[in-house]
């Protein structure tokens, strides 16, 4: 997992580029809860960084292939993801979180480091969390399956809606009663 160390950014800025690869992406990722995707190809990343007095600028992209999962015929499909971000990291002993305020727009592009370094490969991946949809889908004409028997609609037709079965029990009426 790349990390820099602040001392090492000169003070025109860095401009950096890294693959990581799968099996560490894994490693790093098995300490989340959950996780309901994987890596198809290594995560490519670059970034421009430029420090004025304590604050980091962080100018970058991300680019990865992704295997997910349909949330309407469950099958796993390739999704392409590529994205640019701007970042803002702040040191954590400037942040004051005693008093309540209203943040701007900016603060939304803020985020803060502890220490003496940042962990590169750490921002990649939550920019990838970030792109990935909420409910995916393999294509927008997605089907999906039939309630009642299960059968992938995007293959072919089923019987159920023809035999009046469609408005009927679901398929986990059917695993109950063992048809």
């Amino acid at each position: 997992m790349r990390t820099l160390k602040l001392e090492d950014i000169p003070e025109g800025g860095l401009d950096l580029e890294w693959e990581e690869e799968r099996a560490s992406l894994l490693a790093y990722l098995k300490d989340l809860s959950r996780i309901d995707f994987d890596f198809e190809s290594p995560l490519s990343a670059a970034v421009s960084i430029r420090k004025t007095d304590h604050t980091l600028f962080l100018q970058g992209s991300v680019r990865a292939v992704l295997r997910l999962q349909c949330v309407r015929c469950l099958k796993d499909f390739s999704y392409p993801l590529a994205s640019t971000f701007d970042l803002a990291l702040h040191p954590l002993r400037e942040a004051s979180f005693g008093e309540e305020k209203e943040l701007n727009e900016d603060d939304l592009e803020s985020n803060f480091f502890e220490g003496g370094e940042i962990h590169l490969s750490e921002i990649a991946c939550e920019q990838i969390f970030l792109e990935i949809p909420y409910q995916p889908l393999c294509s927008e004409g997605c089907k999906g399956i039939c309630q009642v028997c299960g059968k992938g609609l995007n293959l072919s037709e089923c019987q159920c809606a023809s035999k009046g079965e469609a408005t009927g029990s679901s398929a986990f009426e059917r695993l109950k009663s063992g048809r």
